[in-house]
């Protein structure tokens, strides 16, 4: 049995036959929103990162002294982690595009993908947030944070294979037009974040990809006023319209799937 659980922005838990996968995980810093417990992620027997940006990333120093979970991530973020003093290079494998590791449980093949193209809309649209709600001083601080967890290039898509199935989980909504993925996907976790017209915008890239289902993720409004929550019942209802074979979720907080 595989079991999922959104914890919000782009952090999922993956159960697979007791085997536990924790993917970039992030306290939300929205007040306003539940929270996430630090025992939460601790039982963790991985934790994978997708790419080193900050709400990816930066609470792996909070996490990693209260776990052994074995660690998965990209070469970029092995350099974050080292710039803000945490040793991780003897529990660290690096997840290189092409690569494919076997875990006890299931198979992960790492792809190479691309970060979402932020457009001038959603510029402009956080620009208005942060000066309309006088929040300037939290949006500096944000930004001084995600200076320390830069892109560096290194951004990549993890297809788990397990119980003959495949998942296919993107940490941000880009795509690599030279990257050959699985000719079968049948969960794609969708990270639904990150630039206006997010559903014209996933459209073609869902289409090319042709799962049989879709869970959304990183819709939430985790860290204010740089976010907001985005709005899934267009894409839902597009889904529906064009491709009703594909069965779409948009996940609870915490709530746990079974697939």
């Amino acid at each position: 049995m595989i079991k999922f659980v959104w914890f919000g922005t782009a952090t999922v838990l993956l159960d697979v036959d007791g085997e536990k996968l924790l993917f970039d995980p992030y306290f939300r810093i929205n007040k306003k929103l539940e929270p996430t417990a630090l025992e939460e992620f601790c039982h963790a027997d991985y934790i994978l990162n997708t790419h080193p940006h900050f709400d990816h990333l930066c609470d792996w120093p909070k996490i990693l002294p209260h776990t052994d979970a074995k660690l998965i991530a990209p070469p970029t973020a092995l350099l974050r982690l080292e710039a803000q003093d945490v040793d991780v290079a003897k529990r660290i494998e690096i997840a290189c595009p092409h690569d494919t590791l076997n875990l006890k449980n299931c198979q992960i093949k790492v792809h190479r993908t691309r970060h979402v193209k932020n457009n001038a809309g959603i510029i402009l649209k956080t620009a208005f947030r942060i000066l309309f709600k006088a929040k300037i001083k939290s949006a500096i601080k944000i930004l001084s944070i995600h200076k320390n967890f830069k892109m560096g290039g290194d951004i990549v898509a993890y297809e788990i294979n397990c119980q003959q199935k495949t998942i296919l989980l993107f940490g941000s909504a880009g795509f690599d037009e030279s990257t050959k993925l699985p000719k079968k996907v049948d969960i794609l976790i969708w990270p639904f974040q990150g630039r206006t017209g997010m559903t014209k915008y996933s459209l073609p890239i869902i289409e090319k990809i042709n799962p049989k289902k879709i869970v959304l993720d990183h819709f939430d409004d985790a860290f204010p006023p740089i976010t907001g929550k985005v709005d899934t019942k267009k894409f839902v209802k597009v889904l529906k319209t064009k491709h009703p074979e594909i069965e779409v979720i948009v996940p609870k907080f915490k709530q746990q799937l079974e697939f």
